[in-house]
Order: structure tokens, then sequence, then C-alpha cells
């Protein structure tokens, strides 16, 4: 019976062991692939697995062999803005912490970049120091992230154990490494004892001396400096030699020092979001304090961008505007049309729906590109459009009554994207040469494998369809460039060192 149950493990083992070698690593994989749109003109095109893919030059190879293949390894969006790159650094301080040793002191070593502080902590600082000279030299400096990595890098922090991080606008990390040198920090008593934030330090200082004799004798020697100092005139803005002021505040403090970049994203669901939040941030964090705008889409951005609540922001590549008030800094992605119709329609490209309804968001980036299609070829506008209250109302009002909808964006990126591929809705050819012919336009193509229920496969059909694609453009406002040239020129430059990597964020 033993060998029976020996037997018995030892074939579910092997089992199991054979079935983990053949799962693939990661299931995220996309292809070159050559299509054919209805209208048999070859295009470059959207291709991908079931999951996603990379947009790619179309293959020019027609032997039938099969296509290589590619893997993408895609990171979690958190929900919450700025979130997903706080645990990183969140991270690296516990790492910390869990080797840290239970002397008096311990060395430390504060992260090279900053985290994401929510806006409205920001404005807190802002409102309570704005008028503090050291405050104001801080936002002086363009590089004050890298100012402070340097100071400590060559003097190693340490902090008392129990010890806070910050007091206000101080760093708790500088006021305690400052013990170990008793005359700077009596120096610091003396010509701080008015300041607020440092008297707060000094009460957490004494209550964790009355259980820590190495804390009290170097507060002790501090106070005879001070003391010392007699009838002298204190001055609040003393800073010992070699420090600079960005080592002095707090990460908070020294994050709303620094200028707000207003990026419009778009919906919180949509690619704009997704790069600010996953690429952008992370690589800005250091310099800016990039904040997100939620919009309606490209014209709610132009608005913004021209009253000033928006320093940048991502447009569709067919947006017309003031060259001499937005800057254009990059063109990172491409962004699709996508036409679907009920699957009840007989319908097959953008010349078969003149008696239908087509649903789309009013005032939205799709209704801009929408109009323009009118616009060069009249035909279109024998259409009914329909005013949607959002995409998922368009794709409810396609579905339920045998109609249509149209949006604009990457494919893959987009939460309508997951939406629109269902069985009750078929994604139809856009195919009109006038489009292309204007140059704002250029062809693509999208396949079954990027949609794999809205593009039905199968032995006698294609499994292309035509439409049309144009860039995705960053734009910067030339009156922020203006106010902030330095720190512009840091962005843009940065911006084009990682567009690479934003393609991949999209999927291309």
């Amino acid at each position: 019976m033993t060998n029976n149950k020996n037997s018995v493990k030892q074939a579910r083992f092997y089992v199991s062991a054979a079935i983990a070698i053949l799962l693939p690593i990661n299931g995220w994989s996309a292809s070159y692939s050559t299509g054919r749109s209805s209208s048999s003109i070859k295009t470059p095109s959207f291709s991908s697995s079931k999951k996603t893919g990379y947009y790619r030059p179309l293959s020019r190879n027609t032997s039938g062999k099969s296509p290589s293949s590619y893997k993408s390894h895609s990171g979690t969006v958190s929900s919450k803005f700025g979130k997903s790159y706080n645990s990183s650094i969140e991270q690296h301080y516990a790492g910390q912490a869990s080797k840290k040793s239970f002397a008096a002191f311990r060395k430390v070593m504060p992260a090279a970049k900053p985290m994401h502080f929510p806006e409205a902590d920001l404005q807190k600082y802002r409102s309570r120091y704005r008028d503090n000279p050291l405050y104001r030299q801080a936002g002086q400096d363009h590089d004050s992230w890298g100012s402070r990595d340097r100071y400590y890098q060559s003097h190693p922090p340490v902090i008392v154990n129990g010890g806070g991080n910050s007091f206000g606008m101080l760093s708790g990390l500088f006021l305690y490494s400052l013990l170990n040198n008793s005359a700077s920090a009596g120096e610091y008593a003396f010509n701080h004892q008015n300041d607020a934030d440092y008297l707060k330090w000094r009460a957490e200082a004494d209550q964790l001396a009355k259980d820590n004799a190495e804390l009290k004798a170097q507060l002790e020697q501090i106070d005879a400096v001070k003391n010392a100092k007699g009838n002298a005139q204190p001055d609040p803005n003393w800073l010992p030699p070699g420090v600079p002021v960005s080592a002095v505040m707090s990460d908070a403090a020294l994050k709303s020092s620094q200028p707000d970049f207003n990026v419009c994203v778009g919906s919180e669901g949509g690619p704009y979001y997704k790069v600010a939040q996953t690429t952008m941030l992370p690589e800005l964090v250091e310099w800016v304090n990039l904040n997100p705008v939620i919009t309606q889409g490209t014209p709610d951005i132009l608005a913004k961008l021209a009253s000033g609540t928006c320093d940048a922001g991502f447009i569709q590549g067919d947006a017309r505007f003031d060259e001499q008030r937005l800057e254009v800094l990059f063109k990172p992605f491409l962004e699709a049309a996508h036409l679907a119709c009920s699957v009840k329609s007989n319908a097959k490209s953008i010349h078969d729906i003149a008696d239908k309804n087509l649903w789309i968001p009013k005032n939205s980036g799709s209704r801009m590109t929408w109009d323009y299609f009118v616009e060069l070829n009249p035909v279109h506008g024998k259409i009914n459009i329909k005013d949607a209250v959002n995409y998922e109302d368009a794709i409810l009002k396609a579905v339920q009554t045998d109609a249509c909808l149209f949006y604009v964006a990457a494919p893959h990126a987009a939460a309508i994207d997951r939406l629109i591929d269902r069985k009750e809705l078929k994604l139809l050819a856009i195919d009109d040469e006038r489009l292309t012919q204007s140059g704002i336009y250029q062809a693509r193509t999208l396949s079954s494998g990027d949609y794999s229920k809205a593009i039905q496969s199968s032995l006698f059909s294609d499994h292309y369809i035509q439409t049309v694609v144009t860039p995705a453009t960053f734009v910067m406002n030339t009156a922020w460039k203006s106010k902030n040239p330095d720190m512009a020129a840091k962005i843009a430059l940065k911006l084009a060192d990682i567009e690479t990597t934003l393609k991949q964020s999209v999927k291309q």
C-alpha cells in the first residue's frame, strides 16, 4: 500500500513539473503580421496575440511562413496616481530598517529620488513656508535632489532610533546627523532658537534622551555652545558651511518648493494617463511635481492649455492649434480610429453606414476627428451623428439599437479596448483614400489578433481591416516654458530619451 501511495505522489510530481515547463513564462506577446485589408491594400498593422501587441511595420514576407514572435513585460498600473512609484521608494526604506542596529545612532542613506506627494499636501507646505528665505532658496535650485544626494553621499547621515523623519520644513535626518558636530549643532540651535519646527525636533530629542545617554550628552554639548553665544543676534537663515539648503529640508517641503507641471492626460482609463503615471512621473519626479489633469479629450485639453490650467498635455495628432502658444516636444505613439457597429449590421466599411446612427461622445477628441473626416470628405456628413454621454454609453447604444460608434485611441492601451472587443460588435474598415491623401492620417490595419471578437476570423474572410492612424502628440505651453526655461530644457531632453519606453508602455 505504501509503495502505491509513493508511486501516486511521484506521478503527480512529474505531471506538475511537466505542466510547469510547458506553460509560457509570460502570456503577453506580439508578432509581425502580413495582412490584407478588405480592399487588398497592404498597410502596416497593429498586431498581437490574444492579449496585446506592439505596432510594427508590415512585413513584406508573403511566403506564408510563421512570423517571429516577441514578448513584452507589463507592470501593474495603480489606480491612484503615483502609488506604484512611491511603493518602490518605501521598499527602499523598509530594506534599510530591516538591517538596522540597535545602537543609539545608526547610519542610513536617503533615496536618491523623492516620493510623489499629493497636490493638496504640497499646497499646505507652500502656504506655510512661501515667505521663508531658505524655502525660496531651495526653489531656485533646479537640481535640488541631486544636490541633496551628493551631499549625503559625501556626508553619510545618521538618525536616532525612534527619531522622526520630518519636522515641518526641517529634515530629522539632517538635525540628528548634525549632532556629530557639536560646534555646528550648537550654532544652529542658537540661530534657530525661535524656529517652531526646530523646537518640535528638540522636544522629541529631549524625550528620547531620557533613555539614551549618548543622545543626552550630545544635547548638553550643543546647549553649552548655544549658551556661550550670550546676547548675540540670531540669524534665522544660518546654515553650516558647505550644507546645501536641500539637505536641511524635509522631503515634502523640498518637493513643494519645486515647480508644478500640470499635464492634461485625458481620462483616467486612457493611455495618456497610463504613460504619465508609469513612465513620466518617475523620470521627472526629481525636478517637478507632475500633476495629472483629467479631461474629456483633446478639445478640452486645448482649452485648458490656452487658459493656463495645464502646462503641457497629450493631444491627438490631427488637432489644430496655435504653434506660437504650444510647442511640440515629441510624438511617442500612434492612435487608431475605430469604427464599430452592431454585429447585426451588414456594413463592412465606413462607406456602408449612411443609414446608421453613429454615437460619439460630445466634445471629445473622437468627435473632433470625425468632424475632420467630414471636412476631408463631405459625403460622411450624411451620417446621422448622435451625442453619447461617454464611450460606455456609445457602446451600449450601438449594441441595443443596431447602431455604430466611433473612437480614437492607441490599441491595447485604453480601457475602452476591453469593452469594444465583444461578440455583439464588429469593427468596420475605414478605407477612404481621401483621408490618407490629406497627409494628416496614415493607413494601418487592425487584426483579429488585436480584437479577437470584434474582428471575426474564419477560413473564408479577411482577418484584417483597414483604418487610419495619427500620432499622439505631447505639447508644452510656451508660457510655462518661458517661466521655467531651465526646467523645460531638462524635461524636453528627458522625454526624448525615454520615447522608446513610452512606445512600449502602450504596446507599440
